[in-house]
Order: structure tokens, then C-alpha cells, then sequence
């Protein structure tokens, strides 16, 4: 089982763009003082329960 991590302020939501066909929504992110942007398909059926 993956351990979720609370992100709290280091998380922003950037917007919800297409890519590859599909909706993801972007998010800017820092961890341990690194800045990334990540991308999460936007699926509004997905069981987050199961992640």
C-alpha cells in the first residue's frame, strides 16, 4: 500500500489542460525544497479510495 502524503501549502492546482486526448489537471508542487509541476488525469469516475 503507497503511503499518502499531506501536502498541505506545497501543492497548488496550476489549471486543467488536454494532453494526449485527455484532461489532466496540473499542479505545481515542493518537496524537500524542489519545485515540480506534475499532471494528474482529471476523472471525475476515479475511486480515490483506490489510489
Amino acid at each position: 500500500m503507497k503511503t499518502k502524503i499531506e501536502l498541505g501549502d506545497r501543492a497548488h492546482y496550476v489549471g486543467s489542460l488536454p494532453k494526449n486526448g485527455e484532461m489532466y489537471d496540473f499542479y505545481k508542487i515542493e518537496v524537500a525544497g524542489h519545485v515540480r509541476y506534475i499532471y494528474v488525469q482529471a476523472n471525475p469516475e476515479r475511486d480515490l479510495d483506490q489510489m
